[in-house]
């Protein structure tokens, strides 16, 4: 669920994401002009088994029409062996620069454990005593981090990497409606708001006491649109269940997607697009949707 959840999160919210990780790369590249690539392969060569990356993005440069970079992100539940990452990362990283002669950018987002906000790691080869080689990745632990620095950060995304942040002094109640709050006030359509607002209510769960804890700050003065965030985020999920409102979700952003490339969509598209019946599909449809030239080439 995790990985799903956070691919679809960062696809939407791609060069926030860039902006709060790498600010410095950022200002050299064209964010609103990512190609998402299609899922990669390759050997773990440790474990012996196949993989395919998270994410992986061609940017183009501002430096030059026909430079571009890869930046490859893996999503991690939880943080393991540093060493072991950094050379997962590291092998990735070969093996993409010698098929494409292309510098890649690679991060690695852990949604719990990991050190705090964003780290410039140094992973090292070494033989008969010598530093043979350096690689440099990025980590991101979001549990271990503020969530008060971050939710005063200008990105949207900021809004819902906080939800598994470090909350301080805040109650879990409070802690989701500064979320929420932060969520209601970016200026995002529907369906990238639902992203995130999806990502605050999965990430802070609230027990029964604390659940009347937040219906009492619903109720206050101030949070009148978080209050109508919140319904019209649970009318979204309540006919089917945490997944229908998911796959609804989906589909805004497709539709949105598709709308913004190709124009108005006829109701026999919009009718193809409501008979998806799986996440997984509709998320293939946003990857593929991000580079298709036409509506036919995605068979809509």
């Amino acid at each position: 669920m995790h990985d799903q959840l956070f691919k679809e999160l960062l696809q939407a919210f791609f060069a926030d994401f860039v902006r709060i990780v790498l600010p410095d790369v950022a200002e050299g590249l064209h964010l609103d002009q990512p190609r998402f690539l299609d899922k990669e392969r390759f050997t773990d060569t440790t474990e012996g088994e196949h993989r395919y990356l998270d994410l992986l993005a061609e940017v183009p440069s501002l430096e030059g029409d026909d430079e571009i970079v890869l930046i490859h992100v893996e999503i991690e539940a939880e943080a393991r062996g540093r060493d072991a990452m950094g050379h997962r990362m590291w092998r990735y990283a070969m093996q993409l620069w010698l098929r494409d002669d292309t510098p890649v950018l690679p991060i690695v987002l852990y949604l719990r454990g990991g050190e705090p906000d964003v780290v410039e790691s140094i992973a090292e080869r070494r033989g008969a005593g010598k530093q043979l080689a350096t690689f440099t990745y990025w980590t991101f632990g979001l549990s271990r981090s503020r969530a008060a620095e971050y939710l005063d950060r200008p990105e949207a995304l900021a809004s819902a990497l906080a939800a598994l942040m470090d909350p301080g002094d805040l109650s879990a109640p409070e802690h989701r409606i500064e979320c929420l709050r932060r969520v209601g006030r970016a200026e995002v359509d529907d369906a990238r708001r639902f992203l995130l607002a999806n990502i605050v209510e999965t990430y802070i769960e609230l027990d029964d006491a604390a659940q009347g804890e937040y219906e009492a700050l619903l109720a206050e003065e101030g949070n009148e649109e978080v209050a109508t965030m919140e319904m019209s985020w649970a009318d979204t999920l309540k006919a089917e269940g945490k997944e229908e409102g998911r796959l609804e979700g989906m589909r805004a952003l497709v539709a949105d997607l598709l709308e913004r490339r190709f124009g108005p969509l006829a109701t026999e598209t919009k009718n193809r697009l409501d008979a998806i019946a799986s996440a997984d599909e509709l998320f293939r449809l946003h990857e593929r949707a991000l580079k298709a030239s036409s509506l036919g080439e995605l068979g809509l």
